[in-house]
């Protein structure tokens, strides 16, 4: 065989010297010389490049953060961000304070006509429509304005038998005439015009009886009608509805008389001021929602049946402690907010609040107080470092997380070689002085 090349001995030693420097700093994170793997690649500046209490350079701090001690909240520690660490993850701070407990409910709604001022315009006997003074669908009308006008052979003999009655002195059957055409809705007038002329009138005009403008036409001219047919649909528009839904949890927060504020996105600008006037009695069950009703002035007609509309409903509910909802971490087990302590330090502490948002804040009931900061954003990093901390040291029974960073590890080598530190363990727990016999 011949000598090796010097190719292959160059390929060979570099092979050998990363091995060594593997088992090297493997053997130098199993002495506690490094704690993790973050102090190789982090390249952040932080306290934890310097040896920490003179002790074999061990340190329990992350690069830019660092868990000085425990906290009451179970599993969580408190952390410490360096300046640097904060404005790269972007940290915000809120204040707690106390103000007015302003409870809103917003939802979406679709304007509709006062369904109290809404006319359907019947005829009572039976005819053709001879001419249509009303003739196109938003044609806006007056009280008294002639809609169409009917020849009815019926009107023509009523009116024919209330003249021969009073012609001839019958009062009781001149009477009965006249009630029936004016059951026809005949005007008073009309009626009277009809005595003095002392003929009948070929046609029954209707009119309007209110002013309004005209959502339906479903009469064309010359088309015979009968009382069961609906001619006109008039509404008055100068106050509308805004027809809504709320979710049954919301119902303790809306009353009747409640203002409500509402915006529409054909008028971005205008917040038009209105209040609920009904709420419907029953739930909904298939959407577990409650109609309500909001009532709008609409003087100068701009807002049209079937427009969205946003309604918010709001009332105070006296004053409280409120925080930003985005300070508090829920994670179904508690809520977590986590206080500033100082400029770079932020303790974790379990915080009671209302199930109800007040605005985009939360009413605090326990763990806050009045002028309290709290982080308001990056605050799930902050709670990732807290918990994996502690729940890496949640192995060792009895240790928190200042009883690391004081430990004297001279101490503890000297343990190892008395063998006062009991017997030597793999990560997956395995006895190595068994494993030797």
């Amino acid at each position: 065989m011949g000598h090796p090349g010097p190719k292959r001995i160059r390929w060979v030693a570099a092979v050998v010297a990363v091995a060594a420097v593997g088992v090297g700093l493997w053997y130098a994170s199993y002495r506690g010389w490094i704690t993790s793997p973050s102090h190789w690649f982090g390249g952040l500046t932080s306290k934890s490049d310097a040896p920490s209490n003179g002790q074999g350079g061990m340190s329990m701090d992350m690069p830019g953060m660092d868990m000085s001690s425990s906290t009451s909240v179970p599993g969580y520690g408190p952390v410490t961000v360096s300046a640097e660490v904060r404005q790269r993850i972007g940290v915000t701070v809120g204040v707690v304070e106390r103000a007015p407990l302003r409870m809103s409910v917003r939802t979406v709604g679709i304007v509709r006509p006062d369904e109290t001022k809404v006319a359907r315009i019947h005829l009572k006997t039976e005819g053709w429509a001879e001419k249509l003074f009303v003739n196109f669908t938003g044609q806006p009308v007056k009280k008294g304005d002639p809609l169409l006008s009917i020849y009815s052979p019926q009107f023509l003999t009523t009116q024919q038998e209330y003249l021969t009655a009073k012609k001839g002195g019958q009062t009781d059957l001149a009477d009965l005439a006249r009630q029936r055409l004016e059951l026809w809705d005949v005007p008073a007038d009309v009626i009277e015009e009809i005595g003095k002329a002392g003929k009948p009138q070929r046609n029954l005009t209707l009119v309007s009886p209110i002013t309004g403008t005209v959502l339906e036409k479903n009469v064309l001219q010359k088309e015979y009608v009968t009382p069961q047919k609906e001619l006109y649909v008039i509404a008055d528009l100068s106050t509308v509805w805004v027809q809504a839904k709320v979710y049954e949890y919301e119902l303790p927060h809306v009353e009747l008389g409640m203002p409500a504020e509402v915006t529409l996105p054909a008028l971005p600008e205008q917040k038009l001021a209105g209040k609920v006037v009904f709420i419907q009695p029953t739930v909904e069950e298939k959407t577990r929602t409650v109609q309500v009703r909001v009532e709008l002035p609409n003087k100068d007609g701009l807002l049209k049946p079937g427009m969205f509309a946003h309604i918010d409903i709001r009332h105070t509910m006296g004053e409280g402690l409120l925080v930003p909802a985005s300070a508090v971490i829920r994670t179904g087990e508690r809520d977590i907010a986590f206080r500033v302590e100082a400029e770079d330090r932020f303790v974790p502490v379990e915080v009671k609040v209302s199930a109800f948002k007040f605005g985009d804040r939360f009413q605090v009931l326990e763990g806050l107080k009045a002028g309290d900061k709290v982080v308001t954003s990056a605050n799930f990093l902050i709670d990732s470092e807290s918990r994996l901390r502690m729940g890496g040291m949640g192995m060792m029974p009895g240790m928190d997380m200042g009883d690391m960073k004081g430990m004297d590890h001279s101490k503890m080598e000297g343990m190892k070689e008395k063998g006062e530190a009991g017997p030597k363990t793999d990560m997956k727990g395995m006895d190595h002085s068994k494993m030797k016999h």
